[in-house]
């Protein structure tokens, strides 16, 4: 049988024995009125999310320590030392490292949101408990696959009875109102307002309160996950809709994922990845490792390598999150020799690495070991995001070195995946984070708690929702609405495990990428420095037009739905490479720029990462001439289309749009190449 370690039913029968005095019943839109209306609700209608409390703390902490700073300044001369005005900082750094060394956010108040918030998923677990009970579940609905069928076959069900008894009585009203008191308790603790994972809890709740009332609000745009017509009528029927929130409280019931962030981190189905990998020997250099992923069993070698570079802002397994959801799966199929880079999870030793070991000193190493194992292949490249932000400095880079020293490049083609290479506040997209870094960011402040320890993912989250309006909302409301779909709740488990799993980012390399990179846009105006072993090279401007030198074929994939790497900024593909240009997939081995209408994370849908394997593939099968460096670079006539193939003018439809022959106004700053210094 279903068991759940919890005495509440036991609890409420005790009550409600002998005690059975008729009262008039609880309509649903009573109960929803005793919820009554706290800042879980979102009275003002904020698009995102207000952590006020945290936000207050720390412009009291800034002002502070530029206080304390000031003092200390003023009274250096005379002797007096430092420590005296800012050793009130040391036990608040202390205390950040080992927050931060445990995976715990160093964030206070906002770790007194993560305990409000489970408070509040076990008390509507609880109140599902009391309600429901368990029957022997059919062999078909065995074989259904839905979520409410426990593991040992059994299903459960709302007890009828009991949403009677706490509706009409009044020992079970009175413990349905003290269980909505609680809830009220937890709201007015929360420390945030707007769109906040709390506010979709609420309407978790509002949705249970249906059930036991056994009829829906009787304002439908308050009916929690109800779908309305355009003219606001009902699309189901309410019997139907009940139906399905029944379901969806007992599929979340049966896997425990009521509390959304705890189910992530310890379901058995938040498992990550779909294909079985080993460390590359001799490749440690400190948390950062190479990962080789063996072909499987039938599939035959296609005689070439893939590199595969991943953000370091997140784990790697955005590559290979599950079966069906895995760019790795999906080229291994393809039969390539492939590596990854995993950055796993920076140690405090890291905090003084710079990006020109994340983006020079690794990647050198790692293809030096690739070419040892794989002297006669040429080698194709994808990356991620920032990942691919930072590898193409690094193949200009090393193009320049292969001038000197002699050699072929064996890199000829890479495939960029929402990698943003130019920032501005103007035509990139990026002033919402340029804003938010210019506003919120204190270099200083940074330095300060984080140098010892790297900055934890939880800060890199505050930014990363920052240009989301109320993606911590819109994730939670999501994970629910959809949990009354078989296997849906399981579905979504190694994504919502990837996104509450981040990582350390190291502390040097952090305020280089938001200075060089976001701030400064270095790498567009050709100032982005990196190391070499050629006196001539090392610490100077890299040269990004030898990527045009070398014909280096370029694929840009973008989302016009991606507010982290926006369209405006991933233009690798039609600023540099093999042709000037962009054109449309006609003529082998030029660059293409692929945008569709898809988000960042696009990789989690099954429909749109077999689409975008689709055109990688087709891309990757048109492989560029070798590049020989000092060979004077020719401008080679346009090719030609195959015979019988005509070209076709990409649909208007933005989420099918391929992007042909750039007509759109490019940045200004695109107009100036960098020049080699």
């Amino acid at each position: 049988m279903f068991t759940m370690n919890d005495e509440l039913p036991n609890v409420l029968s005790t009550m409600l024995k002998g005690i059975a005095t008729p009262v008039p019943r609880f309509t649903a839109d009573q109960l929803d009125s005793f919820l009554t209306v706290t800042p879980a609700d979102n009275v003002s209608r904020l698009k995102d999310t207000n952590h006020w409390l945290s936000n207050y703390n720390g412009q009291i902490l800034k002002g502070m320590m530029s206080f304390s700073h000031q003092q200390s300044n003023f009274f250096a001369p005379f002797g007096v030392p430092s420590e005296l005005f800012t050793g009130w900082l040391k036990p608040l750094v202390k205390a950040t490292h080992e927050a931060v060394a445990s995976g715990r956010d160093p964030d206070p108040v906002a770790t007194d949101n993560i305990r409000i918030e489970s408070a509040y998923a076990a008390r509507i677990k609880r109140l599902v408990i009391a309600l429901t009970k368990e029957v022997k579940a059919t062999e078909e609905e065995i074989a259904s696959g839905r979520d409410d069928v426990t593991r040992k076959g059994y299903k459960l069900v709302f007890d009828r009875a009991a949403c009677d008894r706490v509706c009409e009585q009044a020992a079970g009203q009175a413990w349905l109102l003290s269980s909505l008191a609680a809830f009220q308790r937890l709201e007015w603790q929360y420390h945030s307002f707007g769109q906040t994972r709390l506010r979709a809890m609420k309407k978790l709740l509002r949705s249970l309160l249906q059930v036991i009332a056994g009829e829906p609000l009787s304002d439908l745009k308050r009916n929690p996950y109800r779908k309305l017509t355009p003219e606001g009528e009902k699309v189901q029927e309410d019997d139907k809709y009940l139906a399905d929130c029944e379901l969806r409280l007992l599929a979340l019931l049966a896997r425990d994922a009521f509390d959304v962030r705890r189910f992530a981190l310890e379901s058995p189905a938040s498992f990550l990845g779909a294909c079985e990998w080993e460390e590359v020997p001799g490749s440690a250099l400190y948390s950062v490792k190479l990962r080789h992923y063996p072909l499987p069993k039938g599939v035959k070698p296609n005689g070439k390598t893939l590199y595969m570079v991943s953000p370091m802002i997140n784990r790697c397994e955005i590559f290979d999150l599950a079966p069906g959801k895995s760019v790795v799966e999906g080229m291994l199929q393809q039969g390539y020799d492939l590596y990854m880079v995993d950055y796993g999870n920076p140690e405090p030793d890291q905090a003084n690495l710079g990006l020109s070991f994340y983006g020079k000193t690794v990647h050198d190493k790692y293809l030096e070991m690739i070419i040892e194992r794989h002297p006669k292949q040429s080698i194709d490249v994808m990356s991620y995001c920032m990942g691919g932000t930072l590898f193409m400095p690094y193949l200009a880079r090393r193009i320049e070195e292969l001038n000197i020293e002699g050699g072929e490049l064996q890199i000829r083609q890479v495939v960029l995946m929402t990698a943003p290479i130019f920032f501005d506040d103007e035509a990139s997209g990026h002033k919402p984070m340029r804003d938010v870094i210019r506003e919120h960011y204190s270099p200083e402040v940074m330095k300060t708690f984080y140098a010892g320890s790297n900055v934890p993912p939880q800060t890199i989250e505050v930014g990363m929702h920052a240009i989301q309006p109320g993606v911590a909302f819109s994730v939670a409301e999501g994970f629910y609405a959809r949990a009354n779909f078989p296997g849906a709740i399981d579905d979504a488990a190694p994504f919502m495990h990837w996104l509450n799993s981040g990582t350390r980012f190291p502390a040097r390399a952090h305020r280089e990428w938001i200075q060089k990179i976001f701030l400064d846009n270095e790498i567009w105006e050709g100032k982005y420095a990196l190391p070499s072993k050629y006196p001539e090279l090392d610490g100077k401007p890299v040269n990004m037009d030898m990527l045009n030198l070398a014909d280096v074929a370029l694929f840009d994939y973008r989302g016009l739905r991606d507010p982290i790497a926006p369209v405006g900024s991933c233009l690798t593909s039609e600023r540099w490479g093999r042709k000037e240009g962009n054109l449309q997939m006609t003529c082998g081995g030029l660059n293409r720029t692929i945008e569709k209408n898809v988000g960042h994370i696009f990789v989690v849908s099954k429909r749109l990462l077999a689409e975008f394997l689709e055109l990688v593939t087709d891309f990757l099968q048109d492989e560029p001439p070798v590049y020989i460096p000092n060979k004077k670079p020719g401008t080679p006539d346009p090719c030609p289309p195959p015979e019988g193939r005509v070209e076709e003018k990409p649909a208007a439809s933005a989420a099918t749009s391929t992007k042909a022959n750039q007509t759109k106004p490019k940045p200004t700053a695109s107009k100036k190449k960098p020049s080699a210094k």
